[in-house]
């Protein structure tokens, strides 16, 4: 045998393919011949489309680099694609691509000194201390069953940004390149997309029922570190800009207007990114007015609505704004009186506040179950996981702030992510996005260009 091996190995080695493949293709032939009686008239189709996933999903398992690019692209479609609490296909790709990072791991001789050389970074511990402490929120939770699902978030988000932290220098800008496009192409695709509640009831866009302030805080983000980012491909940004803008002014969001507005005036306050800001923030503030201008004139329809919501950000007394956020604002505060160290566990917020704010009540008697979120990140890190919690993630925040400043001296990218975070940080003021994947892709962004840096560089 070990003869034959010897002198036919070469050959069997070549053929093994071949062989491997033959039953395959005849189970593929197969397959489409009885698609059509298995799934009617669709069978062919659904059949490439299954297809199509297999191939992708071997890629990914080839170079894990292709799943976490393909995350990025799929930012603004999670809610296309996400069929319940646990079965979602982000989550499917994202554990694809981690056991596909994993097995590179296992064989790789340059990956595991990056990934060593990630967890002396304190940013990296800090984010994982601060999403530890969120897990152990279950054992103390006014109802465990509903901080677990909270947990899973944190757990996946971290894992993320691990993934995304061991991307090389060169990796990371096709993946927010992927990014950007993807935002880019759901502007269009938001009219194809299946409708959510707020676009069939209030006209606002939302591609694939996503909640529109989170759809377009997420359009600027990824807007602000494109523009500022990809100096070498600014022409690019410019063309996608007006898509973009269209976006977030057709979902009608005041905190994205606010967050669009604010984030460049809070970066020129910054010494070490003032100096790269410049004329390119005055051109942005022309680009919006344009946009905005264009949109108001052009669609008469979408810009009326705009108008007049973006009115009733001077309706002080208004529930629909500051006065209902105050009185929800008003109820965290209370919960953390009451729970002040530990808090009320991940997810529990309404459950607890619904004693405090009227708003919370309402909505809770509006949809028959409870619901409602603190729309304001710290005050519902504050209220869910106790002053300790929130300070690990103000920890997590600060450090992430001052590896950008530094960064942003040194990279094109950096200025960028450094705008992205200070966006995150504003939308956080209205929002609860301590959870949202897009903060821990920009903390992840970050950490890989401070490992692709010589490890003698500000250690």
């Amino acid at each position: 045998m070990s003869l034959l091996t010897a002198k036919y190995g070469s050959a069997l080695r070549r053929l093994l393919p071949y062989a491997a493949a033959l039953p395959l293709s005849i189970l593929l032939g197969a397959a489409i011949a009885y698609s059509g009686a298995l799934a009617g008239d669709r069978g062919r189709l659904l059949l490439v489309l299954v297809v199509l996933a297999a191939v992708f999903a071997f890629v990914v398992l080839v170079e894990w680099r292709i799943g976490v690019i393909a995350l990025f692209g799929l930012l603004p479609y999670e809610s296309v694609i996400n069929f319940g609490t646990f079965a979602s296909g982000t989550k499917a790709l994202a554990l694809l691509t981690f056991f596909s990072l994993g097995l590179t791991l296992l064989r790789s001789p340059e990956l595991p000194a990056r990934f060593a050389r990630l967890w002396r970074e304190p940013l990296t511990l800090a984010a994982l201390a601060f999403a530890v402490w969120a897990a152990s929120s279950v054992s103390w939770a006014l109802r465990p069953e509903v901080a677990l699902p909270k947990v899973t978030t944190f757990a996946g988000v971290c894992g993320l940004m691990l993934a995304v932290a061991l991307l090389d220098h060169r990796s990371l800008p096709w993946a927010w390149g992927a990014a950007l496009l993807g935002a880019a192409a759901s502007v269009p695709l938001g009219y194809v997309l299946p409708k959510g509640e707020k676009m069939l009831e209030v006209g606002r866009f939302s591609p694939g029922g996503a909640d529109p302030n989170a759809y377009a805080c997420l359009l600027v983000v990824v807007f602000f570190v494109a523009y500022f980012g990809f100096r070498h491909r600014r022409m690019a940004v410019l063309l996608l800009t007006p898509v973009l803008f269209y976006g977030v002014f057709a979902t009608q969001s005041r905190t994205a207007l606010v967050v669009l507005v604010a984030t460049p005036l809070a970066g020129l306050l910054v010494p070490r990114l003032a100096a790269w800001l410049g004329g390119r923030t005055l051109l942005l503030y022309a680009l919006g007015a344009t946009a905005f201008a264009g949109v108001v004139l052009l669609l008469p329809a979408v810009g009326g609505a705009l108008i007049e919501r973006y009115a009733t950000l001077a309706e002080v007394q208004s529930e629909q704004t500051w006065s209902g956020r105050w009185s929800i604002w008003m109820g965290a505060l209370q919960v953390i009186s009451a729970h002040p160290l530990l808090g009320v566990g991940a997810g529990n917020f309404a459950y607890a506040a619904i004693d405090y704010s009227t708003m919370i009540a309402a909505f809770s008697a509006e949809r028959g179950e409870f619901a409602g979120v603190a729309h304001n990140m710290f005050l519902s890190v504050a209220s869910q996981l106790g002053l300790v919690g929130l300070a690990l993630f103000l920890g997590t925040l600060a450090l992430a702030s001052g590896m950008a400043a530094r960064l942003a001296q040194e990279e094109d990218l950096g200025v960028g992510l450094a705008l992205g975070l200070i966006a995150f940080a504003v939308t956080g003021m209205s929002l609860t996005w301590e959870f949202e994947k897009i903060g821990y892709v920009l903390l992840g962004s970050l950490l890989s260009l401070r490992i692709s840096r010589p490890e003698e560089d500000g250690a």
